[in-house]
């Protein structure tokens, strides 16, 4: 008995394909025979693979014309007329201006290096946040197809008291209103986070699950509300 539901917690880790081979040749003998397991270990693959997509994100097609009419508009300075330094002089002049220019760059390379790792330790954190739910023992798959063919997917675990939340396809909104997720159950509605209008796509972390049945998304103004404003337009169960 003990056997068998360990054998069923190993859905989330072999979607991830990070099960030992033993274990993998386990857990596919017992997915011949387990109906309940198949369908789990399909849900957390297919959240995986929306990931994965959500993590390529490329430029608007937009900003290439941004730039390239920017750069149009632009009047460029003419050289400045000036006497040329004596030979003699020109050494410490020259060597001064490299000087700052060579700080100029450090200085430019120091911050554009900061903000590269900031950005790669934020999408670092945002995996292994992802890969925990998902490979969590209690990981529950829920997924909702909306009127518009918008499909929303959350992964919770009620043990790490966090979900995962996937969207596609989800309709722009106005800049000043943003999607809103609200943790329901027996208590009031409380506030999951907001979803980016312009970074529908992308997952997103939901803390707080606690005694929460079902999550659910509604439209609010920009930064989010202390209070949904209206009904949800959707709702998922929960772990």
């Amino acid at each position: 008995m003990t056997h068998d539901l360990d054998t069923h917690r190993l859905a989330g880790a072999y979607a991830l394909d990070a099960l030992t081979d033993t274990e993998r040749r386990r857990f596919e003998r017992h997915l011949r025979g387990c109906a309940a397991c198949a369908d789990e270990a399909a849900g957390f693959r297919e959240t995986a693979a929306r990931l994965a997509l959500a993590a390529a994100r490329r430029p608007p097609d937009e900003l290439r014309g941004r730039v390239m009419a920017e750069i149009a508009r632009t009047r460029q300075s003419p050289p400045l007329a000036r006497r040329l330094p004596s030979p003699r002089a020109r050494g410490p002049v020259w060597l001064a201006a490299a000087a700052c220019l060579v700080l100029v760059l450090a200085l430019a390379g120091a911050g554009a290096a900061w903000r590269v790792q900031r950005s790669a330790e934020r999408e670092q954190s945002l995996n292994r946040q992802v890969a925990a739910v998902m490979s969590a023992p209690d990981a529950r798959t829920s997924t909702v197809r909306t009127p518009a063919a918008a499909t929303v997917t959350v992964v919770s675990s009620r043990s790490l008291g966090k979900a995962v939340v996937t969207t596609n396809r989800m309709p722009p909104l106005p800049s000043a209103r943003t999607y809103q997720m609200w943790w329901l159950g027996p208590a009031a509605p409380r506030s999951a986070g907001t979803m980016n209008p312009a970074e529908s796509d992308r997952p997103v972390i939901a803390t707080g699950l606690g005694g929460a049945r079902r999550i659910g998304v509604t439209v609010e103004p920009a930064g989010g509300s202390a209070r949904p404003s209206g009904a949800p337009i959707l709702t998922l169960a929960v772990g």
